[in-house]
């Protein structure tokens, strides 16, 4: 959570309900600045308080407590939490961040953090203090857009460019009373609260919402939307960025599920976002380390105590230049990480206009090529009529959970992975839909390279057909993998993930090594890969046997 209020006392109210939360955690005597406690459960809370330049107070709390294992998790994992809690205060305004890093829990592929609840002391703040995002209120409910008043706000709320989070937008199907899609929504939305603000748009502000923020970025009936900071209107594109939960998702996915997508991607943003100056400068004060040495003042002091004494401020003096050379390089570390952002999120969408105007090319290829074929045959002037393009454009999914709803549409490729797995990748707010289309478009590929050779108008391999792409037949897989490394396939616990299920027409074991991957992403999201086998041969199709996270190789060992 991070916010800030425009209180003037909001500060007493902060601290009050904080540290009733901590009393809540067994924490009878709560420690003063610069001091750690330890309760009869082995819980340990630290407070320190530091004056800043300006006159604004400090606060920290850091408070680690060790969770239950849960019934399916192995032995031997970590169970320590960790959350820390920051306030900063005027006499005009506070700043509130609280960071929370709960424990990892092992899966198959990998370890990642177990699912955390809204802590207890969220719904009292939002009650006792105006908690902003930017300009945006934190209302603890969702507030409903029925007047142009009130549809200003949603608009005002999105086009906010001091906002850090995200803004949900959602409206009711048509025929679905607002107090009913509330309802639908209750478990899908919980938790979101000190996280967004939830605007919900009624029926007959619908149109008017949407002709203000034309079709790129409008909002379905029955949908969830996303915005993030920085809107665009302007650019078709963007849209893109904005991710929409459609009507058939919310009603089919388990709520659970949705739930943890939604509250992953809020987590994510704000986690990525530029802290307040007034937060980082609280950070640089409590890196510091300050080491009194108090001498009685009639003590005659040796030699080696005044050098010792002299050699401490010149130590405090580096210190001091270390912390300034630390917020200037944290500035530059946060500038940096905010141009990668924005570059990642150019080349999404750079992705998508290439992705559409290869599109466009590939109707123009296909009926050149057919115009080529009759004017060779026939010469007759039939042949200068526009042909139908033997490759129509299919809108590609916008989410995994709809990519494998959809992947029957590839008769060429057989999916034997698990679902679950892969529908967790819609929980990575910074993969984007540009990540959903380019595993879209490998699948079109292997089912296009399946049906090359079905017609006998291609031989030899996928390998083949997609380094030689001069046979003309649909083809978008930038980069493939045939092997993995020598330390992956001979390390029994990596080459063992790379085995998956297969239906015993393909594999009579019903298992099958996959080594060949296609990356869809690095470096964000867990860069998740694509693991096939070319089985043609076989079955006539291509066997996807893995859509997820990066599993292990030597640089996770």
């Amino acid at each position: 959570m991070l916010a800030s209020t425009r209180t003037g006392n909001a500060a007493q109210k902060i601290t009050s309900i904080v540290e009733s939360w901590f009393r809540s955690k067994h924490f009878d005597d709560l420690p003063h600045s610069g001091e750690e406690v330890r309760n009869d459960r082995g819980y340990t809370l630290q407070f320190q308080q530091r004056n800043l330049e300006g006159g604004a107070t400090a606060l920290r709390w850091d408070f680690k407590e060790q969770w239950t294992k849960a019934r399916w998790q192995e032995e031997g994992l970590d169970q320590t939490a960790k959350t820390r809690i920051t306030v900063v205060f005027n006499e005009n305004s506070a700043w509130f961040l609280a960071d929370i890093h709960p424990p990892l829990e092992q899966g198959r592929y990998g370890d990642k953090p177990r699912e955390t609840t809204t802590p207890a002391f969220v719904q009292p703040l939002l009650n006792a203090v105006d908690f902003y995002d930017g300009d945006t209120l934190l209302s603890p409910g969702q507030s409903l857009a029925r007047t142009a008043e009130e549809l200003d706000l949603v608009l005002n709320a999105i086009q906010d460019e001091t906002r850090h989070g995200m803004v949900l937008v959602t409206t009711p199907p048509l025929g679905d009373s607002p107090e009913a899609w509330q309802e639908t929504l209750h478990e899908i939305l919980k938790g979101t609260q000190g996280l967004t603000r939830v605007h919900m748009i009624s029926h007959e502000k619908l149109d008017a919402f949407n002709a203000w923020t034309g079709s790129a970025h409008s909002l379905p009936p029955g949908s969830i939307r996303t915005y993030k900071s920085g809107v665009d209107l302007d650019n078709r594109l963007d849209g893109f960025v904005h991710r929409i939960m459609q009507r058939h998702r919310i009603l089919t996915e388990q709520p659970r599920r949705l739930n943890r997508v939604l509250r992953r991607s809020l987590i994510s943003e704000l986690a990525g976002a530029e802290l307040p100056e007034a937060l980082r400068a609280a950070e640089a004060e409590f890196r510091k380390i300050v080491r009194h040495h108090q001498v009685p003042s009639d003590l005659e002091l040796s030699q080696e105590t005044v050098s010792l004494r002299d050699e401490n401020s010149e130590l405090l003096e580096l210190l001091a230049e270390s912390d300034k050379e630390y917020v200037q390089l944290r500035n530059q570390f946060e500038y940096t990480e905010k141009h990668n952002k924005d570059l990642l999120s150019d080349n999404d969408l750079l992705t998508l206009e290439l992705s559409s105007v290869q599109d466009a090319l590939d109707r123009i290829l296909t009926e050149h090529r057919v115009l080529q074929r009759k004017l060779w045959n026939n010469g007759d002037q039939s042949v200068y009529a526009t042909p139908a393009s033997t490759i129509e454009p299919a809108s590609p999914a916008q989410s995994f959970s709809e990519l494998l709803e959809r992947i029957d549409e590839f008769p060429g490729v057989l999916f034997s992975g698990d679902h679950e797995t892969t529908k967790e990748l819609d929980e990575f707010s910074d993969l984007g839909v540009s990540v959903v289309q380019k595993t879209w478009e490998v699948l079109r590929t292997f089912d296009e390279y399946a049906k090359a050779r079905i017609e006998e108008e291609f031989e030899g391999g996928i390998f083949q057909y997609q380094r030689k792409p001069e046979h003309g037949h649909y083809m978008r897989i930038r980069q493939i993998s045939a092997h993995e490394s020598d330390t992956v396939q001979q390390n029994q616990r990596m080459r063992e993930q790379r085995i998956f299920s297969v239906p015993t027409e393909v594999d009579p074991t019903g298992q099958l090594l996959m080594y060949p991957h296609v990356p869809l992403a690095t470096g964000r999201g867990r860069s998740p890969r694509l693991h096939f086998e070319d089985t043609w041969l076989i079955n006539k199709k291509v066997t996807v046997g893995y859509i997820g996270p990066h599993l292990d190789n030597k640089s996770t060992n």
